[in-house]
């Protein structure tokens, strides 16, 4: 055999080798997995929006690659590499840091995304939490209400990354909870869906366990606003130390709602997601309402116009009513037009209602109408 046809043979050999390989996008190997039907043996399993098993509930327990994992899977493969990972050696993962390495999968830049669709529509971004770039929490210290240098983070230098909220094995999770992120670049617009989000109890690092996503989960890391401070340093929100009884405190799935006026609820509480009147708390305040504080997430979300109270009484109004109708911002009159909170909006401070550089009186008038300021 010539020299030149046993190098093409060789070279022939080395790549059909490193094809069969599986690939860092994949979650099991595509030869051997012995995943069992309807969980993750194909491509639909890490990406299908819906999960077929619960199908009618609502509830999108399904995540793919982040769980399940047992004796006969090959999941652990997608992100870790034993003998080639990067040269950083960081958790034997394919990429120098844990962002790069989510990016694998999770790259927004291209506008499919929750980081990088605002700029790719050609507007600016107001706030972000900003991944591998920053230490330093907002309202994280309890004594002062200011700013906290946080040494739990895991990303790089000690900077906030992606698997300080998020768990990447799908362990140690929030309930699944109602979200306004409805879209999918494969599937479109979706119906109202329920998920845990990868959002762990105890975000940051944080010591104290929080079974469900609202104000509390928040504070784990912004302690300085916690309500409950024998110092006020921020507009009261409602949490595990202001109101004790769990079963019925405010959560980002069950809020008091407008229930009087055009484009109001038919139930008086319920799940902020998909429904502007979540952010309008008439006034005198309902009976639902009586005893309660706003969470954070009803100034603090994807940036909308959410409508405005009744200047009588406050306690109707007209709700700017929640549309979708394009892919990650691609629809212009979409309101709100993206859903990237927490990590993306274009308002200031991540404010439902601000321009990218302040907010005005409007966001304070949708709790408090004009007659009812002293």
């Amino acid at each position: 055999m010539s020299f030149a046809r046993t190098r093409m043979l060789v070279i022939g050999c080395l790549a059909a080798a490193i094809l069969a390989l599986p690939g860092v996008a994949f979650a099991y190997n595509e030869t051997t997995s012995t995943i069992p039907a309807r969980t993750e043996a194909n491509c639909i399993g890490c990406h299908d929006p819906w999960d077929s098993s619960v199908t009618g509930t609502g509830v999108n327990v399904r995540i793919g690659v982040h769980g399940g994992y047992t004796v006969a899977t090959s999941k652990c493969e997608a992100c870790h590499s034993v003998h080639r990972a990067s040269a950083s050696g960081v958790l034997l993962l394919p990429a120098a840091t844990i962002k790069a390495t989510c990016n694998t999968c999770h790259d927004g830049t291209a506008g499919g995304g929750v980081y990088g669709t605002i700029t790719s529509r050609s507007l600016a971004v107001g706030a972000e939490h900003s991944i591998e770039a920053t230490n330093v929490v907002p309202g994280g210290s309890a004594n002062t209400g200011g700013s906290l240098i946080a040494t739990t983070f895991s990303g790089s230098g000690s900077t906030m990354t992606c698997t300080d909220c998020h768990s990447p094995h799908g362990s140690s999770m929030v309930a699944p909870f109602p979200g306004e992120r409805q879209r999918s670049a494969a599937f479109g617009l979706l119906s109202l869906q329920s998920s845990s989000r990868l959002l762990k109890q105890r975000p940051g690092g944080t010591t104290t366990a929080t079974a469900v996503y609202g104000s509390d989960w928040c504070i784990s890391c912004h302690q300085g606003r916690d309500s409950g401070l024998s110092t006020t340093h921020n507009h009261p929100v409602e949490s595990a130390s202001t109101y004790a009884d769990a079963a019925t405190r405010f959560n980002y799935g069950n809020v008091a709602r407008l229930s009087a006026g055009a484009e109001a609820s038919t139930t008086p509480t319920g799940p902020l997601a998909t429904f502007n009147g979540g952010y309008l708390m008439p006034f005198p305040r309902t009976a639902q309402q009586t005893g309660h504080r706003p969470i954070c997430q009803q100034c603090h979300e994807d940036t909308r116009a959410v409508g405005t109270l009744s200047a009588a009484t406050g306690a109707s109004g007209t709700v700017n009513p929640f549309m979708q109708n394009g892919i990650d911002g691609s629809a212009t009159g979409d309101n709100p037009r993206f859903t990237n909170f927490p990590h993306e909006t274009v308002g200031y401070r991540m404010l439902v209602e601000a321009t990218t550089a302040s907010y005005t009186d409007d966001l304070c008038l949708n709790c408090h109408p004009g007659q009812q300021l002293p």
